[in-house]
């Protein structure tokens, strides 16, 4: 994330998330934290509890390729909180956002987090904002007399409570990732006073870019593929902040990524990129500053994770796929040395046809033999032989090595089918892990879009018999229960973020769609697929048209005392008016693997 983008980003930010409560903080994947905020709405004061709503400030600490965004969707934890996470949510929880800070050069965020008393009496001192200087520690000037270790002093510490009073500060650091920080009142963070080259000095400047942090890496892959007078018209465009940002997604032919690839899916930038670095990608503008990121993060960070987190779920299989193709190579050079067992027969046979030349304790080093017993201009052949053996004996010991050959290519031919079937079995299992648990995916094009296949649909487990699997046309995985207990089954498969529906006012099958992670969007025509596929088997299966309630994984719970497969939805995504389309159950239905249960729950 360049910092021009992340200024932009921090401008558009400050004023959404100032007075909203940071309630948990989770690790979905390794290395990306999201921080739960409940957002006050607009005009509402400190005391007023009504009219909030949640987001999640997501953030991805690295040292290449980092990014920070706003995501509408929440991030399922997925694993258990580590301890500096927990030392976050310590800190944290339930504090106001108060202020915010944006550092340029350094790419940190600082957020002023308190409670009610730490807001009033940061509005009434109207407290001074600080700068770290060029090589001073965050959050502590040296010439302040200070003790260096203030900055990770708890509020709790007897010594600090000797001093001024400390405020606590959440820094989000790009490259570092998320700490607090407890900072005096007096010496808080403020935004830096930038320095911009005039059009003299822009050369120079370019010569000498750590002298000026506004030239970004990216900023100055740039300008050398723009004219003079662009140039000057970028820099100040820059410099006086606000203005689009530009959104590039690769062109039609290109949206699938390969394998292995260190293409980006997406590239979001500050300023219009020229048509060197577009390279032909689609451009997508507007002021829309936290949505346009929100679109990029969900494409370079959490499509990147859940591919990860496939990766490593299909890890064990890579791994068994490796060793089965290194014992197919092996079996390939054992076949070689048994065709050359066999070979010894033609010597045998020659020797036998020859054999009434010699004595029977003749023995020679080799014998050089024509192919016949025609003494014509035929090439002969030299037959090496054991000098411990007599010409018979080592005759018969060729035959005998030729029965053995023959009798191993038998068994290495039996060793290769059983190998070459569980090859093809840990393929297709290790293509299910990576295209989200279906070895092939109904459509016109033979196989899904990478980018909109739900991961890991199966995680891993067997298919139970009284779930259905089911593939849209846009390649998403659905799940339908068979019947109660399916249910059930089918939500136990289900993650936190996918959707689940079902027919409104009846009984009926439950049927989830499967999705990489929060933030994908379902297409319309996977609704009302899924949507007719619950209906099928459901009261309204002789319908026209049915009613269907959407929600997430999360919000549905079981209701205890209830019939099995009962649940009740603590929040409704949407409804839609589906029709029902009876052909979809057959249509839909995935080709089975060898070896492998289709979606009709049959071997």
């Amino acid at each position: 994330m360049d910092a021009h983008l992340f200024s932009r980003f921090c401008e558009e930010l400050a004023p959404r998330i100032i007075g909203g409560w940071l309630e948990k903080v989770q690790e979905p994947a390794p290395g990306l934290l999201a921080f739960n905020i409940n957002l006050a709405a607009r005009g509402q004061s400190y005391g007023q509890a009504g009219g909030s709503r949640k987001c999640q400030l997501c953030l991805r600490a690295a040292r290449k390729e980092p990014f920070l965004f706003l995501s509408r969707s929440r991030l399922a934890a997925g694993r258990a909180p580590s301890a500096p996470v927990m030392r976050l949510r310590k800190y944290l929880a339930g504090h106001r956002i108060l202020a915010t800070v944006c550092c340029f050069s350094r790419r940190q965020l600082w957020l002023l987090v308190g409670g009610e008393a730490a807001a009033e009496e940061a509005l009434r001192r109207q407290m001074v904002l600080w700068s770290p200087a060029e090589g001073e520690e965050d959050g502590l000037s040296p010439e302040s007399g200070a003790q260096p270790d203030m900055a990770d002093m708890t509020p709790e510490s007897g010594e600090a409570a000797e001093r001024e009073p400390l405020a606590t500060w959440l820094l989000l650091d790009l490259r570092e990732g998320a700490s607090v920080r407890f900072l005096p009142v007096s010496r808080s963070p403020q935004e830096e006073s930038l320095r911009w080259p005039e059009p003299g000095e822009l050369e120079e400047a370019l010569a000498h870019w750590r002298d000026w942090p506004v030239l970004t890496p990216a900023l100055r892959r740039a300008l050398p593929l723009y004219d003079e007078l662009d140039r000057q018209a970028l820099l100040e465009d820059l410099r006086l902040g606000g203005g689009d940002v530009f959104y590039y997604t690769p062109p039609d032919g290109e949206a699938e990524e390969k394998a292995g690839s260190e293409r980006p899916s997406c590239r979001i930038a500050a300023w219009p990129l020229p048509d060197a670095l577009a390279q032909g990608w689609h451009e997508e503008q507007g002021e829309d500053i936290l949505g346009l990121v929100e679109k990029a993060g969900q494409k370079l960070v959490l499509e990147k994770a859940a591919r990860d987190a496939a990766g490593a779920a299909a890890l064990p299989l890579s791994r068994r796929l490796r060793k089965l193709e290194q014992l197919l190579a092996k079996l390939d050079e054992e076949e070689q040395r048994l065709l050359g067992m066999c070979a010894a027969r033609e010597d045998g046979l020659l020797l036998q046809a020859w054999l009434w030349r010699w004595p029977a304790d003749f023995r020679a080093p080799e014998l050089v033999l024509p192919p016949d017993e025609g003494d014509g201009d035929t090439p002969r052949k030299t037959v090496k032989l054991d000098m411990r053996r007599s010409v018979r004996d080592n005759m018969e010991r060729l035959f005998h090595t030729a029965r053995r050959g023959q009798r191993g290519l038998e068994h290495l031919a039996e060793r290769r089918a059983v190998l070459r079937a569980e090859l093809a079995t840990v393929q297709a299992a290790r293509q299910e892990a990576l295209l989200g648990g279906i070895g092939h995916a109904a459509g016109e094009a033979g196989k899904p879009d990478r980018n909109t296949v739900a991961l890991g649909a199966l995680r891993g487990a067997a298919l139970p018999r009284n779930v259905q699997l089911f593939v849209s046309d846009d390649g998403f995985a659905l799940l339908r229960g068979r019947d109660a207990k399916g249910n059930i089954a089918a939500r136990k498969l289900a993650a936190a973020h996918d959707i689940w529906l079902h027919t409104d006012g009846g009984p009926g099958s439950h049927v989830i769609i499967r999705r990489a992670h929060a933030g994908q969007e379902v297409p319309e025509r996977t609704l009302d697929q899924a949507g007719a596929l619950a209906a099928c088997k459901s009261w309204q299966k002789d319908a026209a048209r049915a009613r269907i309630l959407y929600a997430e994984v999360r919000h549905i719970r079981s209701m205890r005392g209830a019939g099995t497969g009962t649940v009740r939805m603590d929040k409704i995504l949407y409804s839609r008016e589906v029709p029902v389309d009876a052909s979809l159950e057959t249509r839909l239905l995935p080709e089975s693997p060898a070896g492998k249960t289709d979606g009709t729950g049959r071997d």
